[in-house]
């Protein structure tokens, strides 16, 4: 469960790393995101739209990503924020199950938008049957003791 200070934090640093999208192809669509690991660190990212469809990176894959290339692993929340609320898509959602299988926990998903409307789920209710990769389970646990 997360505290009001951590939603907060969230949603500031979502809000901060939306002014830095690049936006090329879609203007309208100026998303921030944010991750938040289990020891507390937080891990901004925003949309990067490729002139060719399908190049550019979702903001969620981008804070995702931000926060894998500091080593770590362990996902607490994700905060997405935009002009109006807007739900990660169903490829972000499974970009995070395999950190969901790190731990173990389930990935608190944070949605708000810039006139300070908030919805709150999580990562099992918004992906119930998800691709869990039973094959590479164990490989998947091993990233939770790096970097915690």
């Amino acid at each position: 469960m997360l505290s009001e200070e951590e939603t907060k934090n969230l949603i500031t640093e979502a809000k901060k790393a939306r002014e830095n999208t690049f936006n090329v192809r879609s203007a309208v669509h100026k998303i921030g995101a944010c991750v938040l690991t289990t020891n507390g660190q937080y891990f901004p990212g925003c949309t990067i739209d490729g002139i060719i469809s399908g190049v550019g990176v979702c903001t969620e894959r981008a804070a995702v990503d931000h926060a894998i290339v500091h080593g770590k692993y362990q996902i607490k929340a994700l905060c997405v924020v935009d002009e109006k609320l807007t739900y990660p898509c169903g490829v972000c959602l499974q970009y995070l199950y395999p950190l969901h299988q790190v731990t173990g926990a389930d990935i608190d998903i944070i949605i708000a938008d810039i006139h300070g409307n908030i919805e709150k789920s999580t990562l099992i209710a918004l992906l119930p049957r998800g691709y869990i990769s039973d094959s590479n389970d164990e490989r998947l646990k091993e990233f939770a003791k790096r970097n915690s």
